[in-house]
């Protein structure tokens, strides 16, 4: 037959599961309701140092890329921007507003992070 122990054993890790996943999902809501309170248009915020980079000079399209572990072909096809003109943009070429806004799509951060 059944051992009472054993399933004494699987109801306590039942219920010890179902209590993680509990708090879990309100990790997971008070991020998202916190973002919304912040204002951030349902991006996930970047870390101080990668914002530091940027406001040291380092180009923001090459620094969110790199920091999103994507390369340059990889963003011109979230973007619909050639992959030569992506390279151009890192090392330095000025672009419009409306190739900031495809950027910044692809890259998921605000449109204004990219405008110098």
């Amino acid at each position: 037959m059944s051992d009472p122990k054993l399933v004494y054993s699987l109801e306590i890790r039942l219920l010890d599961l179902e209590k993680k996943v509990l708090d879990l999902e309100k990790q997971v809501d008070g991020l998202s309701t916190g973002r919304k309170a912040a204002g951030v248009s349902g991006f996930a915020p970047l870390p101080a140092i990668l914002l530091k980079r940027i406001q040291d000079g380092e180009n923001p399209v090459r620094a969110i890329r790199q920091f999103r572990l994507m390369t340059q072909r990889e963003l011109g096809e979230r973007s619909g921007i050639r992959p030569n003109h992506i390279s151009a943009i890192e090392r330095g070429m000025s672009y419009g507003l409306k190739t900031a806004k495809r950027l910044a799509e692809a890259l998921e951060v605000q449109v204004d992070l990219l405008l110098k």
